[in-house]
């Protein structure tokens, strides 16, 4: 059964990038993927999905990685918070959304480092979510994941290194989950990234 929304749906990508990568000793957001970095393979995920809007939460290291992004039409929130965790960078950018003047029928939380993850696999999130009943829609019970308006509360109150997986555990009544495990690998340390990067991220 789908959604009862009167109006065309609007839905918002928030990529959380605000991570200091310390297990890489680099800014993991701008090592090389294909032809740009891990953080511009994430935004060009989002800008070509079926999402209408994309934010980009930024913390540590944020002056540098502002400046190397290549991508147009994407807002940037930089969180001050961004040492306590990756939930703060979710509350960070749901309040900024809730301050807007758009209204949006859902969030997509997603990560700048799971490169496999492709616009196929956006689109269907979004699908799933607006042609059935369930608010939340996660890949294999993590993210990517999508929360409908009724978890934005839920979401800005997430605080310390509490993520969407928290909300995601809480709500399984209400939870449908896609299984994609094989893109659903991301880049924690130099290793992780040299085997993926020499497997899928050469030019």
């Amino acid at each position: 059964m789908s959604k009862d929304i009167k109006r065309k749906p609007r839905i918002a990508m928030i990529i959380l990038a605000a991570g200091s990568s310390k297990r890489m000793k680099a800014v993991k957001q701008l090592l090389p993927w294909k032809k740009t970095t891990l953080l511009d393979n994430a935004i060009a995920i989002g800008l070509n999905s079926n999402v209408n809007d994309v934010f980009v939460v930024l913390g540590a290291n944020h002056k540098n990685i502002e400046k190397q992004i290549n991508s147009d039409n994407i807002t940037i929130i930089n969180n001050e918070m961004w040492e306590e965790g990756m939930g703060t960078s979710i509350s960070c950018s749901m309040e900024y959304l809730n301050k807007k003047k758009t209204i949006y029928d859902a969030v997509i939380i997603a990560l700048c480092d799971q490169p496999l993850i492709d616009v196929i696999h956006i689109n269907m999130l979004i699908n799933r979510f607006l042609y059935f009943d369930n608010n939340i829609v996660s890949s294999s019970l993590g993210v990517p994941a999508i929360f409908g308006s009724k978890y934005f509360k839920s979401l800005e109150e997430l605080g310390q290194d509490f993520g969407a997986r928290k909300i995601i555990s809480a709500n399984k009544n209400d939870l449908f989950v896609i299984e994609e495990k094989e893109k659903l690998v991301d880049i924690d340390t130099q290793l992780d990234y040299n085997e993926l990067f020499m497997k899928y991220g050469k030019l």
